[in-house]
């Protein structure tokens, strides 16, 4: 029940769009009723075609919970209301145009809401520019740049926080790695995109060895220090389509997109040696045990975790500080059994496998 709420809550736009076709409706059916008792029984009909349209608006976003298209037509249709009220009527109405504004740079991104509302300031301009005042031409303009500016810092300041929470979101905050939601994304999306054009992805699952024994006697403080120096030192091996993420605790997963399985394994036995080599906080030389599988076709993302994992727990039966590749008999027994026996099965297989001669280990 609670993951069906969640599932329909609406976004800050859409609630917020919602709420100005409401708002607006009901305004300018106040209007019209005062135009109709006036007997301005022209401009009572166009309030009703603007009611009619906001009613429309306020239908669509509710059922469909589009936003960027409607919001897009609401701002060319608040500038065009501005701008044909000021031809018609006079600078008077102008007003049409502040609301139109805050529109644009909530909906549309800075530079088209610029765009567009410099466009409206050209149009503005040329329709009036003869027909007012110099000291009312002015203010206008003062007030109409002032709105510009102050909305153009709102949709910058806003837009530059929603990345940042969006990257907090998906950061692990410790290493800077990836997190497990970020993972689960991108290991979708290698998936979707092998299934479309069969591109070659392969998956790196590390582990440190002994990393309990470092904490326990060298501290917390040390064994995090080596987790974030060890990301470092995946971030700087790697390439763009080789993205990091922290799978919990000590262990981390690289997907590596557009990768073969011959060079997924040269991948993780380059990481193998250079941890190896590096002198780590407080001194400490640490080791890596790493298990490597290649994504098969008709297999999800749970099934091509769970056979790096199966590796990587035969990399630490052989020792460890080794990169071994998922076997091939590992995909079948973990794809025919169901889901909850799947990993226990799996685990023994592993098990039983640890005792065999290894077909690629290094």
């Amino acid at each position: 029940m609670i993951e069906a709420r969640s599932a329909h809550k609406r976004s800050i736009k859409e609630s917020l769009l919602l709420l100005l076709c409401g708002s607006l409706a009901i305004a300018v059916a106040f209007l019209a009723y005062l135009r109709l008792r006036d007997e301005h029984w022209t401009l009572a009909f166009v309030d009703v075609g603007v009611i009619s349209i906001m009613v429309l608006v306020f239908v669509f976003v509710y059922f469909s919970r589009r936003t960027r298209t409607v919001g897009i037509l609401m701002a060319l249709g608040f500038i065009s209301a501005a701008l044909m009220s000021t031809l018609l009527l006079g600078a008077r109405e102008v007003y049409w145009a502040f609301p139109a504004l805050m529109v644009a740079y909530f909906m549309l991104d800075a530079r088209q809401a610029t765009i567009l509302t410099g466009g409206f300031a050209g149009c503005f301009l040329a329709i009036v520019w003869n027909g007012l005042p110099a000291v009312d031409l002015t203010k206008i303009c003062l007030a109409l740049f002032t709105t510009v500016l102050l909305a153009n810092a709102f949709s910058l300041t806003n837009r530059r926080q929603l990345a940042e929470l969006r990257r907090m979101v998906n950061i692990d905050p410790l290493t800077g790695a990836g997190n497990r939601r970020a993972q689960n994304l991108r290991l979708d999306s290698a998936c979707a995109i092998f299934r479309r054009h069969e591109r070659a992805a392969s998956v790196l699952l590390l582990d440190i060895d002994f990393f309990k024994q470092i904490n326990d006697t060298h501290g917390h403080i040390v064994g995090d220090q080596i987790l974030v120096e060890l990301s470092e030192l995946v971030k700087r091996n790697t390439r763009a389509t080789e993205s990091l993420y922290r799978y919990g605790g000590e262990e981390f997963v690289v997907v590596a997109e557009q990768t073969s399985l011959d060079a997924a394994v040269n991948l993780a036995e380059k990481l193998r040696s250079q941890t190896e080599k590096q002198l780590f906080a407080a001194g400490i030389r640490i080791t890596v045990s790493i298990g490597v599988a290649e994504l098969q076709r008709d297999e999800g993302k749970e099934d091509w975790l769970r056979r790096a994992d199966a590796a990587l727990y035969r990399a630490k039966g052989r020792g460890r500080n080794k990169v071994v590749v998922a076997e091939q008999q590992e995909i079948a027994t973990v794809l025919q059994m169901p889901p909850k026996h799947a990993h226990q099965h799996g685990n023994d297989a592993v098990r039983a496998a640890s005792r065999a001669p290894l077909s690629r280990s290094m």
